[in-house]
């Protein structure tokens, strides 16, 4: 009888710890960070925020934004020469030499995961002959990622005037970043073993382990990048997966980093779902077009069609696809031609622009006997009459 009531009581007791962590793992964790956020890495949905657009200096998470601009240059398999101001570079290091003879991937691999301040101003030099000139592409194209919050003055994240970052903005950027499959595989690597050559010009392994603890911590973590300076205090955008859903979170000045960041993930993951339709240029029908040169288009998603709702609506969640049942030329590539609606709970929440994959010009007597005559040049060459 008494092992009969122990065994209810510890059945009970289970669960109601179960019970209150479903009901603090949906509700939003208190930080310790500076400022913060959360976002869906596919919809750049924000699930949570604190203070995600006020100024803070970024650190080392600066080389997301010098790594993603030395992958998409095409240069990874080139040679890269070390300068004495790379070699020399303060702070967080691959220790380079002065004349070291380093791939540009390696340098790429070191700046992620050792997050080599000296891998930083290599690569900074190699691309763009100086570091003040790597940094006008930096901002150029932070700009180009919608990232206006930002300024950066140098490629590695040392406390520098004028060097400033936003959490949504570095979230932004690294939300860009992961959909590079070199740069995502990269982050989500422990460790990893690169090609060296040492001062006496000896090949041997270097063995360059990942700073980001949050891929031993959390089984779902797959990134991103770590950044610890005095002015910026502990900072860490981190990202996980569960399912079909990525998430992305980012913690400024955070002595509880590791903890929060875990946190924040979880709370994502618990909290929400993502609901997806379809995804970009998927062909969701096609249209009868008259009255011109051709006779059908097809009808594409112009972005991502996905939504993030609360766990408890996912259920509640549906979709209406608009499209014309014909539509007269001319047509153009690119012209909105229907819309995706997501509901929750018949509330719209979303929409989404299909969009036609090809131009089809209006048909005219003139463009008719055009096309005719193309016509018959073609054919007749292939016979060799002409």
């Amino acid at each position: 009888m008494l092992i009969q009531w122990a065994c209810k009581i510890m059945l009970l007791f289970c669960l109601l710890f179960g019970f209150l962590t479903s009901i603090a793992s949906s509700s939003p964790p208190k930080l310790e960070a500076q400022a913060a956020i959360l976002i869906d890495a596919k919809t750049g949905q924000i699930l949570y925020e604190k203070n995600s657009h006020v100024r803070n200096a970024p650190a080392s998470t600066t080389k997301v934004l010098t790594a993603i601009i030395a992958i998409e240059s095409g240069q990874l398999d080139e040679e890269v020469k070390v300068s004495s101001r790379a070699a020399n570079t303060a702070g967080s290091s691959m220790h380079l030499s002065t004349g070291q003879l380093i791939s540009m991937r390696e340098l790429v691999i070191g700046l992620l995961l050792r997050s080599g301040n000296d891998a930083a101003v290599a690569i900074a030099e190699h691309l763009a002959g100086s570091v003040e000139n790597f940094v006008t592409l930096m901002n150029n194209k932070a700009q180009l990622l919608d990232a206006t919050g930002s300024h950066f003055a140098n490629p590695h994240g040392l406390t520098a005037p004028n060097h400033y970052s936003t959490a949504f903005d570095l979230a932004w950027i690294t939300k860009y970043a992961l959909t590079n499959p070199i740069f995502s595989t990269i982050v989500n690597t422990r460790q990893t073993n690169i090609e060296w050559l040492d001062k006496k010009g000896k090949e041997h392994d270097q063995s360059l382990k990942n700073t980001n603890k949050l891929l031993w911590l959390l089984e779902e973590a797959d990134g991103v990048k770590t950044g610890t300076t005095n002015q910026a205090g502990p900072c860490l955008i981190a990202s996980a997966t569960r399912g079909n859903q990525r998430l992305i979170a980012v913690v400024l000045h955070d002595h509880s980093r590791w903890y929060d960041s875990m946190q924040l993930l979880k709370y994502g993951f618990d909290a929400f779902e993502l609901y997806e339709y379809a995804s970009k240029d998927d062909v969701v029908g096609s249209i009868p077009v008259e009255g011109g040169l051709g006779s059908i288009i097809d009808a594409v998603v112009s972005s991502n069609a996905s939504v993030v709702v609360p766990a408890s609506d996912y259920e509640h969640v549906s979709i209406s696809v608009n499209l014309p049942e014909k539509i007269n030329a001319p047509v153009y590539q690119g012209q909105k031609i229907g819309e995706i609606v997501f509901f929750v709970n018949q509330q719209a929440v979303k929409t989404v622009d299909i969009t036609s994959a090809q131009t089809i010009e209006e048909r005219t007597h003139s463009k008719t006997l055009l096309r005719y005559l193309l016509r018959t040049f073609h054919l007749l060459s292939n016979w060799g009459v002409l």
